[in-house]
């Protein structure tokens, strides 16, 4: 399906697009749902955190003035009382039977009970040197040890007769919810290119499918423009012979008056349409078969200083009538051969010969260089004409594209010359370049690939 250079960087950029496109959602999708389960987590131990605290802080008011009974709650509770605050900086009281920095362990809480002044009476769970008691400014706070763990905490109000007692706070590790979110990180950080690998893949897929439509109809153009071609070759050639066959039987006639000799100059403008009609259909039906490489011709060994010198030869009284000098200068000792089909080699350099002529201006000059290196062959068509602007540079192998109409239209040109040494170029694995300035001449240089085991 995809023989046009065109069409597979057409869908290239498609799928491309589509893949970037893709991307950014997907990423900000994972941002996104990063984001909503780790507020979920969060919003979760609020919740419990709250709901623990609550049931606390009613089971702890009604006793909080009675000390035999606060410490009947304490041990229920498996909380250490503190004989003093030092007493309460080194006892050493856990809720859970492992070390509350292990972050594989189970979840870690820590309650403690504070007097109105924020020093505390009762605590469990965490040392306090790990975490030191913060001062219940907050209702809601997190806080870290000096290992980098993280905890949240809840401090609730206590009242005794309606007037502010103590405080009761309570929290939990968060290592949990860390490692949690990190797994989900990770997971989200390595499927986004699993996930990128299968969207380019699925992206060059729809492209293509995307794209079959477009090919089918420039394949049918394509087929169009060679028949459309191929069929107008049987009427031009009747004309042509029709025209010739009548200006051989005026020339034949001596004319007699003056109607006679108006037609034959109106024969003599059909001839030159119909010359220019037949060679612009030779050259579209060029193009339709340089465009569809399955009908090219099988290349064969070709000598490109036979086909320089028998151009410059033939091209010598077409710079003759215009008063240019054609020359060939190449610089190499032995014959330079390409692969290729020497039709459409002869046309290629033909067409860049005759440019750089009609380009010129009186007693101007036209080169034809040959040179070659280790894998390639040199062809430059040097011209000291007119030169042409960067602005048309870029579109002058464009078909049908002028860079001057009115002397295309005095030459007899299509703007198909350009376009169709390009296509021999291509066609040829080669490439076709220009270097010019307005005023001071073009160099036309083509590169071939060299064939090493010429046959002679």
């Amino acid at each position: 399906m995809e023989r046009n250079q065109l069409f597979r960087l057409t869908r290239l950029r498609l799928a491309a697009w589509y893949a970037f496109v893709m991307g950014c959602i997907l990423g900000l999708s994972g941002f996104g749902l990063y984001h909503v389960v780790a507020h979920a987590y969060r919003e979760t131990i609020n919740k419990g955190l709250e709901s623990v605290g609550t049931a606390l802080s009613h089971s702890i008011e009604p006793v909080w003035q009675q000390p035999e009974r606060l410490k009947q709650l304490a041990q229920e509770i498996s909380l250490e009382l503190c004989a003093a605050q030092a007493n309460c900086l080194t006892t050493k009281t856990v809720l859970t039977q492992q070390p509350l920095t292990e972050a594989t362990k189970p979840v870690n809480y820590y309650l403690r009970l504070l007097d109105s002044s924020g020093k505390p009476i009762a605590l469990g769970g965490l040392y306090l040197e790990q975490l030191p008691i913060t001062l219940p400014a907050k209702h809601w706070q997190t806080l870290t040890d000096h290992l980098g763990n993280s905890y949240r905490q809840i401090t609730l109000p206590l009242y005794t007769q309606n007037q502010l007692s103590g405080y009761l706070q309570i929290g939990r590790s968060l290592n949990d919810l860390n490692q949690n979110l990190a797994l989900l990180r990770f997971t989200l950080l390595l499927g986004w290119p699993i996930s990128m690998i299968f969207i380019g893949w699925s992206s060059w897929w729809l492209a293509g499918l995307a794209m079959k439509p477009v090919y089918r109809s420039y394949q049918q153009m394509q087929q169009f423009t060679a028949d459309a071609a191929h069929e107008f070759r049987t009427p031009l050639a009747a004309v042509h012979s029709t025209i010739e066959a009548a200006i051989r039987v005026s020339e034949q006639q001596s004319p007699q008056s003056l109607r006679e000799s108006e037609a034959m100059r109106v024969l003599q403008v059909l001839k030159r349409q119909n010359a220019r009609l037949s060679q612009l259909v030779g050259d579209l039906l060029l193009l339709a078969r340089l465009d569809q490489p399955q009908l090219a011709i099988d290349h064969q060994p070709c000598c490109l200083n036979d086909l320089i010198s028998d151009l410059v030869e033939e091209l010598a009284f077409l710079a003759i009538e215009t008063h240019v000098n054609l020359l060939a200068n190449v610089q190499t000792q032995e014959k330079v051969y390409v692969l290729g089909n020497e039709e459409q080699l002869y046309r290629l350099i033909s067409n860049l010969i005759v440019n750089a002529i009609q380009a010129s201006k009186s007693e101007g000059r036209v080169m034809v260089f040959l040179e070659d290196s280790d894998q390639y062959a040199f062809i430059k068509v040097q011209d000291t004409g007119i030169g042409i602007t960067l602005e048309h540079q870029s579109r002058i192998f464009d078909r049908f594209y002028r860079v001057n109409d009115d002397r295309s239209r005095q030459t007899g040109g299509s703007g198909l010359g350009l376009a169709i040494a390009q296509a021999i170029v291509k066609a040829h694995k080669g490439s076709i370049q220009v270097q010019s300035q307005p005023g001071l001449g073009s160099t036309f240089t083509v590169r071939l690939p060299l064939y090493s085991n010429p046959v002679i």
